[in-house]
């Protein structure tokens, strides 16, 4: 039964249960060794009925007395609710659990939810189990403590994926890599797959070049959707935490600017360049050399540095044009002014040195012999 917490008192708490009916909880399984309490006026808990008398009162499990412990032994088995008992010893098939009149059995596999190291650490110590099967005729109860941990593990899973929505941004764990992407635990029974494009902004060849086992990251939520095992199947991203390289990218890349950057990938109607961690231009195969360029392979080749010089820049496509032929083309009036200049022994008189080209006019459309022309004016007035 779901309850909330109205008042705290000495030694019991006064619950809401709804329909205006209200509960009492003995506090003493909410304290902890200092004696400090676990809830608070407004928390919601989840409790169980242990009397429905004049007055209800609810308890975190059902606790054994001596008078009935067997029958309560097989009540709580029948409803699947956790009863408490007291360990009181170790043998070597797991721990022996004082049910209050009854006793208990739980197999080492099932005292936690991994493997218990070190089982001699709960002799002695009060806790809660699930009754998984009973002996009549031996009085005895088997119990299962890590069934009850999972399926609190389970509870908690349920409250966080349904807290979880697209956009949120937390912190989780590299689980598991593949060619294909990331697995990260975001908590315990909760996955999430961050695709090998949503791990940078720059191109990623395989999830481990860039990330570890183990390893803490930030991710950003893409998309919940349903999985075939009734599970959701959580898409994340990794870059969409991070800054976005394509910030201002009209100031860093303007039209007309020459810069140098690496061949990344070939494709039949051109080649991608990197020009910084997250930013590629296109260079199309007619931008590629003054000459005719039948193959993109036969001119360029994969990690080739290259410079270019930008034709467009489209920010909300993330696109920027390139032309290889324009910044060569720049490059030729200026080193056949510098051989003529050359040969020259002596230099020739001030009215009689030739004028630089003119440059385009301010309006004129920046086509590729424009920009190559304006660049090579730019550098005949700097001689």
């Amino acid at each position: 039964m779901r309850g909330s917490v109205v008042t705290i008192g000495a030694e019991h708490a006064l619950l809401d249960i709804g329909a205006r009916c209200e509960a009492i909880a003995d506090l003493s399984p909410f304290r902890n060794e200092d004696g400090s309490l676990q809830i608070a006026v407004g928390d919601t808990l989840e409790l169980f009925v242990v009397e429905s008398g004049d007055q209800i009162v609810l308890a975190r499990s059902v606790r054994s007395d001596p008078g009935s412990a067997l029958r309560q032994v097989r009540e709580a088995h029948a409803a699947g609710v956790p009863i408490t008992g007291r360990v009181t010893g170790l043998n070597a098939g797991g721990l022996e659990v004082d049910l209050g009149g009854a006793r208990g059995f739980c197999p080492l596999s099932q005292i936690e939810s991994g493997f218990c190291a070190d089982p001699s650490t709960y002799v002695g110590r009060t806790l809660e189990f699930l009754v998984t099967g009973v002996e009549e005729s031996r009085r005895n109860a088997v119990l299962s403590r890590r069934q009850l941990l999972r399926r609190a593990e389970e509870e908690e899973t349920r409250r966080r994926l349904a807290s979880l929505k697209p956009g949120d941004e937390l912190d989780g764990t590299v689980a598991r890599l593949e060619p294909f992407g990331a697995f990260v635990t975001l908590a315990p029974g909760i996955d999430g797959m961050v695709h090998v494009s949503e791990i940078q902004h720059a191109r990623v060849a395989h999830p481990r070049d860039v990330l570890n086992l183990g390893e803490r990251v930030r991710v950003s939520v893409l998309r919940i959707e349903p999985g075939k095992d009734q599970r959701p199947r959580i898409a994340l991203s990794i870059k969409a935490s991070a800054p976005d390289p394509w910030t201002d990218i009209v100031h860093r890349f303007p039209v007309g600017l020459r810069v140098k950057g690496v061949v990344a990938n070939l494709a039949e109607f051109g080649a991608f360049v990197t020009l910084a961690p997250g930013i590629d231009g296109l260079v199309h195969i007619s931008e590629i050399a003054a000459q005719r360029t039948q193959r993109v392979k036969d001119a360029l080749a994969q990690g080739q540095e290259v410079e270019a010089i930008i034709l467009a820049v489209d920010p909300a496509k993330r696109r920027i044009s390139l032309s290889i032929r324009a910044a060569q083309a720049a490059e030729e009036p200026a080193a056949a002014a510098g051989d003529a200049g050359a040969g020259n022994r002596q230099p020739a008189p001030e009215a009689a040195r030739p004028e630089a080209p003119p440059a385009p006019p301010a309006d004129a459309p920046l086509t590729t012999m424009a920009i190559a022309l304006r660049a090579a004016a730019e550098r005949a007035r700097r001689k």
